[in-house]
């Protein structure tokens, strides 16, 4: 049994194999999932999780050097999960241009979050 980090299959995996560049969407439950995108559904109830209970757990095993959100998304949305990647260069786009960018996801994580425009792809950087 594995002893630390990311306990889902599923999410550890997919960023075991990222390299930079690539992108990780972690979606609110409305987010419509293109089918050609790999779908990990954590869903368990309205609110859970919290998108950003996954985010601080993905921060752990993940390195990100920039997040996309909707120019849509609220402020307070967005300082949130600035304060979990602290360093990572923030990037607006139209709600239209983040769906397409969410085509080339290597992943969409659904979450429990049930508050309008609560997306973000994650950009993964290097750790050198």
């Amino acid at each position: 049994m594995k002893k630390a980090g990311i306990f889902n299959g599923e999410i550890s995996k997919i960023i075991a194999k990222m390299g930079h560049r690539d992108m990780l969407a972690v979606v609110d439950m409305g987010f419509p999932i293109p089918e050609s995108v790999e779908r990990i559904d954590l869903v368990v109830d309205r609110g859970e999780p919290t998108i950003f209970k996954v985010l601080e757990v993905i921060d752990r095993e993940l390195e990100v050097e920039e997040l996309i959100f909707a120019e849509e998304t609220s402020e307070e949305f967005v300082d949130k999960v600035k304060q979990i990647f602290k360093d990572a260069k923030v990037i607006f786009v139209s709600h239209k241009e983040l769906k397409k960018l969410s085509y080339d996801s290597r992943a969409i994580i659904r979450t429990g979050e049930a508050v309008p425009y609560s997306n973000v792809i994650l950009v993964s950087g290097v750790i050198f």
